[in-house]
Formats: structure tokens, C-alpha cells, sequence
């Protein structure tokens, strides 16, 4: 996974953050990333899916496996 080093992903994260009033980029970090690689976030973290509901698309474990 590509980290927030760079000023897009950043950006982004703060965006995200500020539109669902998020305290922190933690997890708005996560879904940026995913929304400017266009891919599915694939997560254990319930709490993260709940989050990422309506933001990028959400893909199950096992699709690891079957790619």
C-alpha cells in the first residue's frame, strides 16, 4: 500500500476527514489511498468498513486469494 508521503494522498485524506468530521487522517488515510488508486478496500476492521461504506467500494477476504 502506498503511504501518505505525498502531497495528493494527503490532501485527500484531509478531505475526506473534513467531509465525514473525522478528528484524525487515520482512516480517512486508508480510503484516499484506495480512492486514488481507484481499487476496494479489504479490511477485518469492521469499524473501517463502516466507515468506507459509500466511499470507495468494499471487497471481501477472500478476494486476495482468488485474484
Amino acid at each position: 500500500m502506498r503511504l501518505l508521503g505525498d502531497r495528493v494522498s494527503r490532501r485527500t485524506a484531509w478531505r475526506i476527514a473534513r467531509e465525514y468530521g473525522w478528528e484524525t487522517i487515520f482512516d480517512a488515510g486508508y480510503l484516499a489511498v484506495r480512492t486514488l488508486q481507484a481499487d476496494a478496500l479489504i479490511t477485518i476492521d469492521r469499524e473501517l468498513g463502516l466507515k468506507a461504506e459509500g466511499i470507495v467500494p468494499l471487497a471481501p477476504l477472500d478476494a486476495l486469494s482468488s485474484a
